[in-house]
């Protein structure tokens, strides 16, 4: 992605924090020379050989099919966001833009076909976003867990690459951005949470 010095951000802790926040994740690659994206929940786990990135997605999807050809894959974490209207600064001559927080992590898929890789895949992921539900799908029946199974491929990520983009109005002189500050402060979940990052970055007081 374009990426100014100034709104690259490649602190680690950072870049988790975003990509455990915002997991409902864009799968990025091509399939004969075609971009193709599924949108999916992922899980990020740190291990001692890297990064990985644990997903799955339904057997008819034909995406999971091409990474036997190219097992090299974008997925982009969407952070918050948030619109920037001129009349927001003090100085006239400013033009709209947009305010983002955005994770890119570059890497190689692994296709996960076993039975216990992908129950282990499945329990992470229901770990994470429902742990109430565990003991409910531990409960299932035999037969449904494993038409359930059969209907899904596993995916791992190993993370090459990681860049986090964090357009936060780094550019903009000081004292032309108290105004967006109260905005933002006042605005919605999305306004908010670029405010906090601007503060934790140093942008804001």
């Amino acid at each position: 992605m374009y990426l100014p010095k100034h709104f690259e951000d490649a602190d680690p802790g950072h870049l988790l924090e975003v990509m455990r926040s915002y997991n409902f994740a864009t799968l990025i690659s091509n399939i004969e020379g075609v971009p193709f994206a599924t949108h999916l929940p992922v899980l990020v786990r740190e291990e001692s050989q890297g990064l990985f990135i644990d997903a799955h997605v339904a057997a008819a999807n034909p995406h999971w099919k091409a990474f036997a050809q190219e097992s090299r894959v974008l997925v982009i974490f969407h952070g918050p966001h948030a619109y920037v209207s001129p009349t927001s600064y003090r100085s006239a001559n400013r033009v709209p833009t947009w305010n983002y927080v955005v994770v890119h992590a570059t890497g190689r898929v692994r296709i996960v076909e076993s039975r216990a890789d992908k129950l282990a895949i499945l329990g992470r992921l229901i770990d994470f976003h429902d742990p109430d539900f565990a003991p409910r799908f531990a409960a299932f029946e035999e037969d449904m867990r494993n038409a359930l199974l059969a209907a899904i491929v596993g995916l791992e990520i190993k993370v090459e690459r990681l860049e986090g983009k964090f357009k936060l109005n780094q550019h903009r002189l000081a004292d032309d951005r108290p105004e967006l500050q109260r905005e933002y402060e006042a605005g919605d979940e999305n306004h908010r949470a670029i405010a906090g990052w601007m503060k934790r970055l140093g942008h804001w007081k």
